[in-house]
């Protein structure tokens, strides 16, 4: 095992220690922004890996969403593709009726059903990957937006080379939640080539993302206006070795 490895296995097992730690935030991501912060890390964009290059991704005990792997934007062809694709495709947010959103989940050779106006799917073809969309008859309407394999390439060797999954419980007290930290599993990356053939098999999915901040600062603004690769939990072991587990509660070590 590599020294970052060891290195945040023993951070895991001080936050561990802890028990309830209330969280930082409200809503989606709390309980990663939760752990992040008790690793002293800011939160940001970037997409290098989140912590000693070992990216990590949070889960709670019985949550059933997938885990999402990165995010990426459109290469082409316009520099402003997901606006235009959100201008044409996209429905009215129920908030903010005058602005129009795309929240679409969207799988490789699959035709999605979108608000039952569209389909949509998306096609590697070449070096890239193109969006299709289709009336909802199944007529190919427009096969414009792409983004380059190379770049997808080079997301998935940067974020997901080392992996980690942080599974927390959670309760609530007084509309705040609190996490208590019990297990880590770590993971190496299998192949690019395996990643792009579980994108083909449909068990990595795409979710095409263009809404609306609903709270904070900047309410009322677009925000995660681009592409987030997931995979579900039954479907990690397809793409990743893991290489070692540690579970707080089953080792006994509170102390």
């Amino acid at each position: 095992m590599n020294e970052n490895f060891e290195n945040l296995i023993e951070k895991f097992k001080v936050i561990a220690r802890k028990r309830w730690i209330k969280g930082v935030t409200k809503g989606y991501g709390n309980v990663g922004l939760t752990f992040e912060n008790e690793l002293g890390k800011k939160i940001d964009t970037n997409y290098t890996p989140d912590y000693k290059n070992i990216e990590i991704k949070s889960t709670t005990r019985f949550s059933r969403f997938p885990i999402s792997l990165f995010s990426i934007a459109l290469d082409g062809p316009t520099d402003k593709e997901i606006i235009r694709l959100n201008e044409t495709y996209g429905k009215n947010d129920k908030d903010f009726p005058d602005k129009k959103i795309l929240f679409e989940k969207i799988k490789v050779n699959e035709q999605q059903e979108s608000n039952k106006n569209y389909l949509f799917s998306f096609l590697i073809k070449e070096n890239k990957l193109y969006l299709q969309i289709y009336d909802k008859n199944k007529n190919l309407i427009e096969q414009e937006a792409y983004i380059y394999l190379d770049n997808i390439k080079k997301h998935v060797l940067t974020k997901l080379n080392n992996f980690a999954i942080i599974k927390a419980s959670k309760k609530k007290i007084d509309g705040i939640e609190y996490f208590r930290y019990y297990q880590i599993t770590l993971y190496t990356l299998k192949s690019f080539k395996i990643f792009i053939d579980l994108l083909q098999k449909g068990k990595i999915e795409i979710f095409l993302v263009s809404r609306m901040q609903k709270s904070g600062t900047y309410v009322g603004r677009y925000r995660n206006k681009n592409l987030v690769f997931q995979i579900k939990k039954q479907n990690i072991s397809e793409l990743f070795n893991q290489i070692y587990t540690y579970n707080y509660d089953d080792k006994n070590n509170q102390n």
